[in-house]
């Protein structure tokens, strides 16, 4: 099955912009608000977080924090998330960061799903990116100085590559209103319920089980379903291994051809999954990147792409970070002055 079509704008660019303009955006400073203490019955794990981590910055980097399962308090600076669990069920967690760790907590007894949840934590907050080489770049650069601050250069992820590779299709050719209302919908209709009544976003198996007719009317996915149905009904055979597909092992073009067999991942989908697996030495060039360019190094005037292209090999593997940082600066200073009008 082809990929669904690519979009005009770049997925995450798609994200980024619709949420730094949606007024629930708040960018907290790391000296705001302390998190208030949570009952003492809550079940607790906490996870060591790197030097150069920030929960806030990671959380905002695009718009994944505004789609379930995820939901970001802003004021409190807590992420929470509803995830499923093999024989348990689906529980409600809040993620924090506190004096250089990350506190996850739940009413439920999350002590028997310890090891899994780092699992899952780990990969959603990029915990194991290095970014000392980026800020390094930044650092030279005074246009950059506010990253270093910021410690801004990981991206928010789900907990599994199924839940990203549905997310990034659902922003194919549509407005970002309507990607968040067929993630809301899929979620509402396919994902587990948990006690607190909000649900983990569904696994293959119970995407799966719903009929292509009901992913394009009930979940108003249109052309995307049957992607979304191959993709769920492919890992479901096992004639998808995601594990195989997402080998660490394997180079940067080796990892971009392999996530495009993924059923609606094409170039700009495989670029992005890039991104939210660490891997950015490869930029998908679309009209946003050119606009960009345009704007904040041309002055206005036209160049060809791969002229474009170069002005970001300075940034060796980096370069897509290189490019998204200036592109989410940019567009936070916009925010911030009043020069992006809020919906």
């Amino acid at each position: 099955m082809p990929s669904a079509r690519a979009p005009r704008h770049s997925a995450l660019h798609s994200a980024l912009h619709s949420a730094l303009r949606n007024p629930h955006f708040v960018f907290m400073r790391h000296s705001a608000l302390r998190n208030p203490h949570f009952a003492f019955t809550m079940s607790r794990l906490t996870i060591a977080a790197p030097a150069d981590f920030s929960l806030e910055s990671t959380v905002v980097s695009h718009g994944w924090y505004v789609m379930p399962p995820f939901r970001w308090d802003a004021e409190r600076g807590v992420l929470h998330r509803i995830e499923s669990f093999e024989g348990v069920g689906a529980i409600e967690i809040s993620i924090r960061f506190d004096s250089g760790k990350l506190v996850v907590e739940s009413k439920r007894n999350i002590a028997p799903l310890r090891e899994e949840l780092r699992t899952r934590i780990r990969r959603m907050l990029q915990l194991d990116l290095q970014l000392g080489e980026f800020h390094a770049l930044c650092g030279k650069r005074k246009s950059h100085r506010a990253v270093v601050e910021a410690k801004f250069g990981r991206l928010l992820c789900g907990s599994t590559l199924f839940e990203d590779a549905v997310k990034i299709v659902a922003t194919t050719n549509t407005v970002w209103a309507q990607t968040v209302r067929m993630v809301t919908l899929l979620v509402e209709a396919c994902g587990e319920p948990s006690a607190s009544g909000g649900r983990a976003f569904p696994i293959p198996a119970q995407v799966a089980a719903f009929g292509e007719s009901e992913l394009r009317e009930r979940c108003r996915m249109g052309y995307r379903a049957p992607y979304v149905r191959a993709l769920a009904e492919g890992i479901v055979s096992g004639e998808l291994d995601l594990a195989e597909i997402a080998n660490g092992a394997l180079s940067t073009e080796e990892l971009f051809k392999s996530y495009r067999r993924l059923p609606g991942i094409g170039p700009y989908g495989s670029a992005h999954l890039l991104a939210m697996d660490g891997r950015h030495d490869r930029i998908a060039v679309d009209t946003e990147f050119r606009a960009h360019v345009r704007r904040r190094h041309l002055r206005g005037a036209e160049a060809s792409d791969n002229e474009m292209l170069a002005l970001y090999e300075r940034w060796g593997r980096w370069k897509y970070m290189g490019y998204w940082s200036e592109l989410w600066f940019d567009l936070r200073r916009k925010v911030e002055s009043g020069g992006t009008k809020r919906k």
